[in-house]
């Protein structure tokens, strides 16, 4: 009995041999899939939160600097870099930028969303051979949002009356990057005629449009609510004192010091140079005619009083950029609320290229260009000189050489022969945006 019962505990234990030598391989197999698993669901993870904070980072840079495409990817690779520390090595990037799948056909133009897809291939840094060959890359991606928002370029902030925005003629507005806004509820509130173009990011108006699809670009939205004064909490200096009168300036180089101007300042076949600091033209009508050149950087032209205005003529040329800090931070030229028909704010100039801020001018109208009638010449006015004939073609550039440019005005009028771009380069500029103009109201999060 003791025999038999050796013989088969011995039986047993070969048997047990057996199987455990036939199992170990699969029960490594096993162990070795679970650990490699494992491990590539925590790097997913990672790889997941990197391409999560990339898109966010990337979707915020455009939203606020509306930078170019190589700098978001710029922007979305070293997050994601930060974000995967040592596991960064061998991960690829690709950066997607577009508009929202479900955007109308006026939205769908506009740059809104922002994908980031993080790759790596992982099967060289499984801790145990992935004899499956299951795992092999990772990706993940993440897509970024902006909802809500915008970049404002242009408002006219009247809510009466046809043509607060009257782009006539064959002038051109380009305003690629951001959004023109009309206030006014009347059903021509925006008038685009003739061939004239306006092709903007988004074009809105309170009521409704003039003109044909071929002069929009793309066709407006209609029945937008109005958009807020952006700065009327932007107090302007107030003057107590005349640094300067009557000012007469004719074929002469000279710098200009900020302080307070009253009376007239006109200036012809001159070079002016503007030191940096406010300029405040107190019942002063300022004229730049006759090749006049002027420029100044880090500058605020400040219109204070009913008899005040502009008058830069269609042989001046003009280079200003608005100030960096200060109460007028991000205003180039800025009038005060009076409203009176003796006032008037005109920039025809043939080479007004770089003017980098903000005009703003609440209860006045804004003219850009000098040829209304689109007869070839600049118009003339009772103030000016009868022996100023206009000049043939009245052509106008504003705004081309600009990192950014916004206009707030009562209404706008941009004339025959005029070419103004809109510019939204935030990035590459160190004068700021004014809150209210430029990037505006926007959400950013995760689409899901």
């Amino acid at each position: 009995m003791t025999h038999r019962l050796n013989a088969f505990a011995a039986s047993t234990s070969g048997n047990v041999a057996a199987i455990v030598a036939l199992l170990t391989p699969l029960l490594i197999f096993i162990m070795g899939s679970v650990v490699n698993l494992s491990t590539a669901q925590s790097a997913h993870s990672r790889l997941q939160s990197a391409a999560d904070s990339a898109a966010l980072a990337a979707a915020r840079e455009l939203y606020m600097a509306n930078s170019r495409p190589e700098v978001l990817k710029s922007v979305a690779y070293s997050f994601a870099m930060t974000n995967l520390g040592n596991q960064a090595e061998g991960v690829s990037i690709d950066v997607k930028i577009g508009g929202r799948s479900d955007a109308t056909a006026a939205e769908s133009a506009i740059s809104t969303e922002v994908t980031v897809t993080l790759s790596k291939d992982f099967g060289k840094s499984l801790p145990m051979p992935d004899l499956t060959g299951v795992i092999g890359e990772l990706t993940a991606s993440a897509t970024a949002r902006i909802a809500g928002g915008g970049r404002i370029c242009a408002i006219a902030l009247t809510k009466e009356g046809k043509k607060a925005i009257d782009i006539s003629g064959n002038a051109q507005v380009q305003a690629a990057d951001c959004a023109v806004y009309s206030n006014s509820i009347d059903p021509s509130g925006l008038s685009v005629t003739k061939v004239a173009k306006l092709s903007s990011e988004l074009a809105c108006s309170s009521g409704g449009y003039d003109g044909i699809e071929s002069n929009y670009e793309p066709l407006p939205l209609t029945d937008c609510p109005a958009v807020s004064d952006p700065l009327t909490s932007r107090i302007p200096p107030v003057p107590t004192k005349c640094d300067h009168k009557n000012q007469k300036i004719s074929n002469n180089n000279q710098i200009l010091w900020p302080g307070t101007y009253c009376g007239n300042l006109q200036v012809s076949g001159s070079k002016i140079t503007l030191r940096p600091g406010t300029y405040i033209f107190w019942d002063a009508k300022v004229k730049l005619h006759k090749g006049t050149e002027i420029t100044g950087d880090d500058v605020s032209l400040v219109f204070i009083g009913k008899n005040s205005s502009l008058d830069l003529k269609n042989d001046s040329s003009i280079s200003l950029s608005a100030a960096k800090d200060g109460p007028m931070a991000g205003i180039l030229i800025y009038a005060d609320s009076e409203k009176d028909s003796g006032r008037s704010f005109k920039i025809e100039s043939a080479n007004a290229r770089r003017m980098i801020g903000t005009i703003y001018l609440p209860n006045d109208e804004l003219t850009i260009g000098g040829d209304k009638n689109a007869d070839g010449k600049c118009d003339i006015t009772a103030a000016d000189d009868p022996a100023e004939t206009g000049s043939p073609g009245c052509k106008s550039n504003v705004g081309e050489f600009s990192d950014w440019t916004a206009l707030v005005a009562d209404k706008i009028t941009i004339t025959s022969g005029v070419k103004l771009v809109l510019n939204a380069n935030y990035a590459d500029s160190d004068v700021p945006v004014p809150a209210g103009v430029g990037p505006v109201g926007g959400n950013i999060a995760l689409s899901k």
